[in-house]
């Protein structure tokens, strides 16, 4: 009762509260309880208490696969990166165990319905972090198997393409990305990054007009000029943000004012 009123008022605190009471009562299945509290901790951006519900998940239950991966996911975060992959590689080897695969054929990537998607992106998210794209775009590929239209996956394994220089292979999965989800809102973002650094300019503003207004999109691209060092191209665009929006926009402004002083700096 206390769990479903606090789930209706929407108030972390008042749900953690809650699922914490639910721990005193063989009603509940501890590890979910647990698994809960570390997802609204998560949201909070307590990672600390989102970790130690983990742990407790864990010792409650040693092989539950969600609590090991959501865990990892929260390791990549904190940047400890070994203890996330020892982790998610118990969890994939767990699997191939499962389907009979010897580690000699883990290069292979067999898999199922049931296999762990999660993990296997998890390892090309820490694969990429290693500027290991090669092996990154594997793993992504591995859990594309599992899950082919989750827009997230595309995602990711454009962004791996991109971080690669490899242009046309990111296009690729980035579309893939939006023809799955056309609200999503990271792959539109890569998209417009990805044309812009392309050269692609009329495009990276189209593909970022999806996500946001004319002046955000204008702004966001003069950002991505910006961290380019091209100045006089970032305060240009700066400038069509601050003229296209209906009322005055400061994060433009200081944008164009940073862009300015910078291209002064570098004409020393």
């Amino acid at each position: 009762m206390l769990i479903a009123q606090s789930q209706t008022s929407g108030d972390p605190d008042a749900m953690i509260y809650a699922y914490t009471q639910a721990l005193a009562f063989d009603d509940f299945e501890p590890v979910d309880i647990y698994l809960n509290i570390a997802r609204l901790e998560r949201q909070r951006n307590n990672n600390a208490r989102a970790e130690q519900a983990y742990r407790s998940a864990l010792e409650e239950d040693a092989k539950r696969r969600d609590a090991k991966e959501g865990l990892a996911l929260l390791l990549i975060d904190m940047k400890r990166h070994d203890e996330a992959e020892t982790l998610l590689l118990d969890v994939v080897t767990t699997d191939m165990a499962r389907l009979e695969q010897s580690s000699e054929q883990a290069g292979e990537c067999v898999t199922d319905a049931n296999s762990p998607w999660r993990s296997y992106n998890g390892l090309g998210l820490l694969a990429d972090i290693l500027e290991q794209g090669q092996q990154a775009r594997k793993h992504y590929q591995c859990a594309l198997n599992i899950q082919p239209g989750m827009a997230m996956l595309h995602t990711n394994l454009g962004f791996s393409y991109y971080l690669e220089g490899e242009y046309p292979q990111a296009e690729r999965a980035l579309l893939r990305a939006v023809n799955q989800e056309p609200d999503y809102e990271r792959a539109w973002s890569n998209l417009g990054l990805l044309y812009y650094r392309w050269g692609r300019s009329s495009e990276a503003l189209a593909a970022l007009r999806k996500i946001m207004t004319q002046a955000e999109a204008l702004n966001d691209l003069g950002y991505i000029a910006l961290m380019e060092g091209e100045y006089e191209s970032a305060a240009s665009l700066f400038q069509r943000a601050i003229d296209a929006s209906p009322r005055y926009y400061p994060r433009a402004v200081e944008n164009l004012n940073q862009a300015k002083s910078m291209q002064a700096i570098s004409k020393r």
